[in-house]
């Protein structure tokens, strides 16, 4: 049979589906879509920094910054995931809804900075990571250091200080 014959012969037939059996439960470590808990993120882009796909951006604002995840570009290796120093990524365990472009999905949070709890002015927070890798041991003076803004942070070098002023209320 040449190759006419076989057109000629998909032409006078009628189109044909074939329906799929039903749906198969995914396997138990199945990595989907990148999910977000806007309430345990602090901004820190990590994500975006390992993400080699860029399906993650984090863009930083004054007050604000804004998380955008576009699942057209994911991989769904679940670097983010592993390496988000507050827990805020996780993934879920199905697989994604049917999309045409790769922006159809794009999940985007705008979230607000913290405001220093000393001076009121917009602090972005050093995250539990970098606190990890920069002191020998996180105390809850060091915790409260990281939540103030760099102004704050420089004029109280000390985190030990910070903590006193805190409790004062100075």
């Amino acid at each position: 049979m040449n190759i006419i014959q076989v057109i000629a012969e998909n032409l006078r037939s009628r189109p044909v589906t074939l329906r799929f059996p039903e749906r198969v439960e995914p396997p138990k470590d199945y990595r989907g879509l990148v999910g977000i808990t806007p309430e345990l993120c602090v901004g820190c882009a990590t994500c975006a920094y390992v993400c080699s796909s860029s399906a993650i951006r984090v863009d930083q604002f004054s007050t604000a910054y804004e998380w955008r995840y576009d699942p057209g570009k994911c991989t769904f290796c679940a670097r983010c995931v592993e390496v988000c120093p507050t827990h805020a990524l996780t993934m879920e365990n199905d697989r994604p809804p049917v999309y045409r472009e790769s922006g159809d999905l794009l999940v985007m949070h705008r979230l607000q900075y913290p405001m220093c709890p000393l001076c009121g002015q917009v602090a972005k927070p050093v995250n539990e990571a970098v606190l990890a890798r920069a002191f020998d041991e996180v105390s809850e003076e060091i915790r409260a250091w990281s939540q103030l803004c760099a102004r704050c942070r420089s004029q109280s070098f000390q985190p030990v200080r910070v903590a006193s002023s805190l409790e004062k209320g100075t």
